[in-house]
C-alpha cells in the first residue's frame, strides 16, 4: 500500500482516536530519554499485489551508502491532489510546492504557490530526479467533505523527465471528524500527527518488523503513555484493503505503515524520526530522517535505509 491508498488516512485517524479513548497499547518503547531494546524478529520485505502483500527478497544493498537525490534542471510536471480516504480530486485547494524539499513558513523564493483546478491538478516545475516537499493549506469549504485539513510531506521523488505526474494528499474535514464523532472523543489541540511508511532500497517495497522512535529537537525520546492526551506509536494490520491500526502491534506489518498521534511540540526545530529493526544479526537503527512538525496537522515522513548523508541529528 502506498501512502496515497484510500484506506490509509481512515486508519491513521482511527489510530489517533483509539489512542485518545482507550490508552491503546502500541509499541512499548521503554522509559527514560531513550527506548528499551526489544526482542524483535528479523525484518522481512514485502511488495504489494492486487489482493495481498507478498514476501520478496527486497534490497538492502544501499544501507549506509544511499544519498538524497540531487535534482537536475527543472521539468514540467502535473501536480495531482487527491483525498486520502476516498481518492476524489480536491478542487480549489492551495498548495505550496518546495523543489528543495524544505518546507518554509511562507511561499517565497523557489516555492510555487498552486491552486488545484476542477480536476484537482495544477501545473508545476520541479528539479528532475530530485526530492520535493509540499504543504496543503487548510481550507474552509461549504461542507465537511470540501473542507481541507493541513498536510505536510517530505522526500517525494520527482520524475526524471518532463510530462510526468507528482502527487499530494489531502485530508477532508469529514474524515477528521468521523472517528472522534463515532467514539465520542475530541482531538488534543496543538499536537502533531506523524505518519509514514518504512521501505527498502526499492521505494515501493515495505519493511515488516520495524519500530519507530521519535525525538524532540533537544534529543528527548517521545515516550508513549496511557493518559488520553499522551503520545502513541501505532502500527497497522497489513491489509491491502480495509487496513486499520492493530492496537496490540509492536512493530510494522507487511504494509510498513506507522502513525504516532498526539506528539507534543516543543518549537519549530526539526524532530528526529528513527526506524529500528533486527537485521544483519543485531538490533540497530535502520533509518533516520528529520522534519519540522506542525500543530493540528498531519506530517508524512517515509523512512528508507540509513543514508550516507543524513541530517546531522541522525549521525
Amino acid at each position: 500500500m502506498t501512502m496515497t491508498g484510500r484506506g490509509w488516512v481512515f486508519g491513521l485517524l482511527a489510530a489517533a482516536a483509539l489512542a485518545a479513548c482507550d490508552g491503546g497499547s502500541g509499541s512499548d518503547a521503554g522509559t527514560g530519554t531513550d527506548a528499551a531494546t526489544p526482542n524483535l524478529p528479523p525484518i522481512e520485505i514485502y511488495e504489494e499485489s492486487a489482493m495481498s502483500y507478498v514476501a520478496t527478497g527486497g534490497s538492502l544493498g544501499c544501507f549506509g551508502t544511499r544519498t538524497a537525490p540531487v535534482g537536475g534542471a527543472p521539468v514540467d510536471v502535473r501536480f495531482e491532489l487527491r483525498d486520502f480516504q476516498d481518492g476524489f480530486e480536491v478542487v480549489g485547494a492551495e498548495v505550496w510546492l518546495f523543489g528543495d524539499n524544505v518546507i518554509a513558513d511562507d511561499c517565497t523564493g523557489g516555492c510555487q504557490r498552486l491552486t488545484t483546478d476542477a480536476m484537482g491538478n495544477a501545473a508545476a516545475r520541479l528539479p528532475a530526479g530530485g526530492w520535493y516537499a509540499y504543504r496543503v493549506l487548510p481550507l474552509e469549504g461549504p461542507t465537511a467533505r470540501t473542507t481541507v485539513f493541513g498536510v505536510f510531506q517530505y522526500n517525494k521523488p520527482t520524475p526524471a523527465s518532463a510530462g510526468g505526474a507528482v502527487d499530494g494528499n489531502s485530508v477532508s474535514g469529514s474524515t477528521i471528524e468521523l472517528i472522534p464523532a463515532l467514539l465520542g472523543i475530541t482531538r488534543e489541540p496543538g499536537r502533531a500527527i506523524v505518519a509514514g511508511r518504512v521501505h527498502d532500497c526499492v521505494d515501493t517495497n515495505n519493511v515488516r518488523n520495524v519500530q519507530i522512535r521519535i525525538y524532540d529537537p533537544d534529543g528527548n525520546y517521545i515516550e508513549p503513555g496511557t493518559r488520553p492526551n499522551d503520545p502513541r506509536y501505532h502500527y497497522f494490520m497489513g491489509l491491502v484493503r480495509g487496513n486499520v491500526p492493530d492496537q496490540t502491534a509492536e512493530h510494522t506489518a507487511a504494509d510498513g505503515l506507522y502513525v504516532a498521534p498526539q506528539v507534543p511540540l516543543v518549537d519549530d526545530r526539526p524532530y528526529r524520526v528513527e526506524a529500528w529493526a533486527n537485521f544483519d544479526g543485531a538490533y540497530q537503527r535502520y533509518g533516520c530522517e528529520t522534519a519540522r512538525l506542525y500543530a493540528d496537522s498531519v506530517t508524512i515522513l517515509n523512512i528508507g535505509p540509513m543514508r550516507a548523508d543524513p541530517d546531522p541529528a541522525c549521525r
